[in-house]
C-alpha cells in the first residue's frame, strides 16, 4: 500500500519537525472522534516510521467512517482551526479531563502518588476535550494537509508524514516485520497487564517489580535464543551475521548475547563492531549546521579496511583486527592476529549493518541480517505512546554522559545528524533483514528517571534550546517512579547504558 503524498521533500529532519507534526495531528483526530464517533474510545498504540498505529476499543470502523474522520480533519486543517495551549496544574488537570471522562490522563497523574512531579504538563485543545503533552508545539498547516488516515486489520494508520512512511514500509503492510514485531510485543505487554505508565507504576508502588524484571529479561533471552536456531537452520548456512540498528539499540549487548545462544548451540563465534572502522577525526567532514564531524553517515567508516578484514577472516588468513581509540586518530590494529575457520560466524554489529553497501560485498558467502532497535509500546495515556526516538535519546544521554565523557549539550546537539542520518540511511533498510529483536524493556525508562536528576540539569546548558530538550525529557521521566538499578541483571542490554554489565564493550 502506497500512500500518495507531497511529503517531506526538503529532506531535513530536527528535533521538533515530526513532533510538529504528530502531536498536532493527535489533537485534530481527536477531535474529528469527539464528533464522528462520540461513543467509541480509542488508543493510539505505538509510533510507526511518518505516524501513529492506532485501533477503537472494541470495535472497527468501517469505510465510511474512517473517510468521516479523514474529511474531518482535513476540514479542520483547511480552516486553521485553532488549537490552544495551555499548562494546567495538579487540580486543574484532574477538573479538566474528569470532565470528558479521561481516566487514562487521571490515572497517570495520580499514579505516583502525588503532585508534586505534574508542574508543565501541556494540555492542547479545541475548545474543549483536549490532550496532555509534555512540551509546546507549533502546528504546521501547510506541511500537516499532507496528512493520511488509513484502515489496517481492526485499526488504523494516522500518518503525519507520508513521504518518509512509504520509503520505510513495504508495499504489503501485512509482510512487515516491523509491525509484526511491535504486534508481538503489544500482545505480550497486554497479556502482563503492563501497557501504560500507569499500570509500570503500579507495579512498582505494589512491590512486584523483582517478578517483571525476571520476565522481561526472560522474554528477550527467549527471543535471541530463537534467533541463533534460525541462523544455525537456516538453508543457506549463512556465515556472516550483519547486526544493525539506530543509535542506542542495544546492538553491543545484542551481539554479546547471540554470541553466547550460538555458543550454546556448539558454534564458533567472532564479534566484531563496525566502531572500530572508523576513519581519522581529520578525515570526517565536518556537518555545516553544526560544526561537528558527522559519525552516523557510512562515509566516516573505512570502508576498504572492512572488507579486506572480512574477506581474510573468511579466507582463514590471520588478520590484526583494527581497534578504535577514542583519540581521534583512527583504529589500531591488534598485536596478536586473529585466524577462524570454516565453522566460525561472525557477527559485525553497527548502525550500518543493514546496508547494501556493505552486505553486497561480501556475497561470496551468504550473510543473516538482524534488525535491533528499542520499539516501545508504552503509553503515557491513552492517545500518546512513549516516543521511540526519545527512548533512545535518553538512552544515549545517561551512556554518554556515563561513560564517554560527552557532555550533555553535545550529545543533544548531535542529535540532529543521528536522526536524518536514520532516516535516509537506516529506517529505509529495516525490512531487508531477515529478522527484527526488540531491544525495549518493558520498565526501563523507570530506570532512566533514576538517573535524570544527576544528569539532565537544564541549568548547566549552553542554550535555551537544549534547555528545553532536557526539560522535556525530564517531564516525560517524572511521571515514572524511579526503579533502582541495583536489581538489574548484569547481562542485561540495560546494563550497556547505565553500566555494570558482565560483557566487555
Amino acid at each position: 500500500m502506497n500512500i500518495s503524498s507531497a511529503g517531506n521533500t526538503d529532506g531535513n529532519i530536527s528535533i521538533e519537525s515530526f513532533r510538529s507534526l504528530m502531536e498536532p495531528l493527535i489533537v485534530l483526530f481527536n477531535k474529528a472522534a469527539s464528533q464522528i464517533m462520540p461513543d467509541n474510545e480509542y488508543v493510539m498504540k505505538y509510533s510507526v516510521p511518518g505516524g501513529i498505529y492506532g485501533y477503537f476499543i472494541n470495535y472497527t470502523p468501517n469505510v465510511k467512517q474512517i473517510s468521516a474522520l479523514k474529511q474531518k480533519i482535513k476540514y479542520l486543517i483547511k480552516n486553521r482551526a485553532p488549537i490552544s495551549h495551555e499548562l494546567f496544574d495538579f487540580d486543574k488537570l484532574i477538573s479538566y479531563f474528569g470532565k470528558y471522562k479521561r481516566n487514562d490522563i487521571i490515572e497517570l497523574v495520580r499514579s505516583k502518588g502525588g503532585c508534586e512531579k505534574t508542574e508543565g504538563l501541556r494540555v492542547l485543545h479545541m475548545n474543549g476535550n483536549g490532550e496532555l503533552f509534555l512540551n509546546d508545539v507549533k502546528e504546521n498547516y501547510d506541511k500537516l494537509s499532507n496528512f493520511k488516515l488509513v484502515r489496517y486489520g481492526k485499526g488504523f494508520f494516522l500518518i503525519a508524514d507520508p513521504d518518509f512512511f512509504n520509503r520505510v514500509m513495504p508495499e504489503r503492510l501485512e509482510t512487515s516485520k516491523y509491525l509484526k514485531r511491535f504486534e508481538e510485543t503489544q500482545n505480550t505487554m497486554q497479556h502482563f497487564g503492563i501497557s501504560s505508565v500507569t499500570k509500570l507504576n503500579n507495579i512498582i508502588r505494589k512491590g512486584e517489580l523483582p517478578e517483571l524484571i525476571k520476565i522481561s529479561e526472560a522474554l528477550q533471552s527467549k527471543r535471541i535464543s530463537r534467533i541463533a536456531d534460525n541462523i544455525v537452520s537456516h538453508a543457506l548456512k549463512p556465515r556472516v551475521i550483519f547486526l544493525a540498528g539506530p543509535t542506542s539499540s542495544g546492538k553491543t549487548t545484542s551481539a554479546n548475547r547471540l554470541a553466547i545462544e550460538l555458543k550454546v548451540l556448539k558454534k564458533k563465534v567472532i564479534i566484531l563492531s563496525l566502531d572500530n572502522f572508523y576513519l581519522p577525526h581529520s578525515e570526517i567532514p565536518a556537518d555545516p549546521d553544526t560544526g561537528l564531524q558527522n559519525f552516523e553517515l557510512i562515509s566516516a567508516l573505512d570502508l576498504k579496511l572492512l572488507k579486506e578484514t572480512i574477506n581474510s577472516l573468511l579466507s582463514n588468513k590471520p588478520v590484526y583486527l583494527p581497534k578504535y581509540h577514542f583519540d581521534g586518530k583512527g583504529a589500531k590494529p591488534d598485536k596478536k592476529p586473529t585466524i577462524i575457520d570454516d565453522e566460525t560466524y561472525i557477527i559485525l554489529e553497527g548502525i550500518h549493518g543493514l546496508n547494501p553497501q556493505l552486505w553486497h560485498d561480501f556475497m561470496d558467502v551468504e550473510s543473516y541480517r538482524l534488525y535491533v532497535s528499542a520499539l516501545s509500546t508504552l503509553n503515557i495515556h491513552d492517545h500518546f505512546p512513549v516516543s521511540t526516538s526519545d527512548h533512545r535519546l535518553i538512552r544515549r544521554l545517561v551512556r554518554d554522559y556515563l561513560f564517554r565523557g560527552y557532555p550533555i549539550d553535545e550529545t543533544i546537539m548531535r542529535w540532529p545528524d543521528v536522526i536524518q542520518n536514520e532516516y535516509k540511511s537506516i529506517f529505509p533498510f529495516q525490512e531487508s533483514a531477515h529478522d527484527i529483536f526488540n531491544s525495549a524493556l518493558i520498565y526501563e525508562i523507570a530506570v532512566f528517571a533514576h538517573y535524570a536528576p544527576a544528569i539532565l540539569k537544564p541549568e548547566n546548558t549552553s542554550s535555551q534550546f537544549i534547555a528545553e530538550q532536557i526539560e522535556k525529557l525530564n517531564r516525560l521521566l517524572s511521571l515514572f517512579i524511579p526503579i533502582d538499578p541495583k536489581g538489574i541483571p548484569f547481562t542485561s542490554i540495560l546494563r550497556e547504558f547505565i553500566g555494570g554489565s558482565s560483557f566487555d564493550y
